[in-house]
């Protein structure tokens, strides 16, 4: 089975996810990163100790422990809760991705209703009229530029470096990264519930002005292109 990745700062909504986990998913096992004295309460088949840095550097490190033991996983965010069919759902769909020739599978990811406007089941392209409380293209894949990896799928011959050490912007340099090494993105069928920056925050300013410095130091490329600097 494939695992499913989860770091965490503080906890809070973890217990929530892991008991969806466990009604919709239980073959999945679960790796586990953050706080000894947050995670300890809680059940995962393994849990690695350690204290929260930054999005990027947590993920890395709990998804490259996974990646020793499995060619692929699954990326969580710690505030999201699964619906009956998530996971099953996304693995169709990486499967029907996988088939296909023309193009080599990055990151594969959820839909929610806390997401950026290609995710978003809130946002569609064109006008719609809603069919049984669903927009019809929800139930389509479609490719696009970047994902955030709320839930996701990912290979490891993809995963490659991994995620630079940011909060922000840490998804969009990856899959940007990957796009130039030949790979593209995929929004799902899949859904899931997401609060929404419950762990980094909502000070956007602050959250962007950590990033830049890195970004133009170290992609001064996508500096330039996403915010002309």
């Amino acid at each position: 089975m494939i695992p499913i990745c989860i770091a965490t700062v503080h906890g809070k909504g973890l217990g929530v996810l892991l008991e969806s986990i466990r009604q919709y998913a239980p073959e999945h096992p679960v790796y586990l990163h953050g706080p000894e004295s947050v995670i300890e309460k809680f059940d995962a088949t393994l849990k690695i100790f350690g204290q929260p840095s930054n999005f990027g550097d947590d993920y890395n490190y709990i998804i490259r422990r996974a990646l020793q033991d499995y060619d692929q996983c699954l990326v969580a965010n710690d505030d999201i809760v699964l619906t009956p069919d998530s996971i099953k759902v996304l693995l169709e769909d990486v499967g029907i991705i996988n088939s296909m020739s023309s193009v080599r599978a990055g990151w594969v990811a959820s839909r929610s209703d806390a997401a950026r406007p290609c995710q978003n089941v809130r946002i569609t392209g064109n006008p719609e009229r809603l069919h049984f409380f669903k927009f019809p293209s929800e139930a389509h894949i479609k490719m696009v530029e970047e994902v955030s990896p709320i839930l996701a799928h990912i290979s490891k011959e993809a995963f490659g470096e991994g995620f630079p050490p940011l909060n922000w912007y840490s998804d969009d340099v990856h899959c940007r990264d990957l796009v130039e090494r030949g790979y593209s993105h995929f929004v799902s069928a899949s859904y899931v519930h997401h609060i929404g920056s419950h762990t980094i925050g909502f000070d956007a300013k602050k959250l962007h002005d950590q990033a830049l410095p890195w970004l133009q130091t170290h992609r001064p490329e996508y500096a330039k292109a996403w915010f002309d600097v």
